[in-house]
């Protein structure tokens, strides 16, 4: 199984500046998800922002055709896993590898992919 970058998100303190900043820099659109979360409309990868403010690093989901497999397997491999969640973009899970690096692990929603 070949598994790429699926997803990705960037924290941000306040989520109409990243709009204005990054839409004007790169000429990125948006739709507001929900209150904390304005997803790239126009990304070949898809990504998104989410309100809590700056991170070093962005969040990185990769993308998983069986997530629920995937978190098991997570498990089994030394790592930890989180509660699976779902969004309207498909269901996620944030984990940790057996040395303490954190990934998301995302599987897409219908039609999403």
């Amino acid at each position: 199984m070949s598994v790429e970058l699926g997803y990705y998100t960037l924290s941000v303190a306040d989520l109409d500046r990243a709009a204005a900043f990054y839409g004007v820099l790169f000429g990125w659109g948006f739709k507001r998800e929900h209150e904390t979360y304005l997803h790239v409309t126009n990304t070949a990868v898809p990504m998104g922002f989410v309100a809590g403010g700056p991170s070093s690093q962005p969040n990185l989901y990769y993308h998983v055709t069986d997530i629920d497999a995937a978190v098991e397997r997570v498990r089994e491999l030394g790592g930890s896993a989180g509660t699976v969640y779902d969004s309207k973009s498909g269901r996620g899970c944030a984990c940790v590898d057996d040395q303490g690096t954190e990934i998301s692990i995302w599987q897409p929603a219908p039609g999403f992919d």
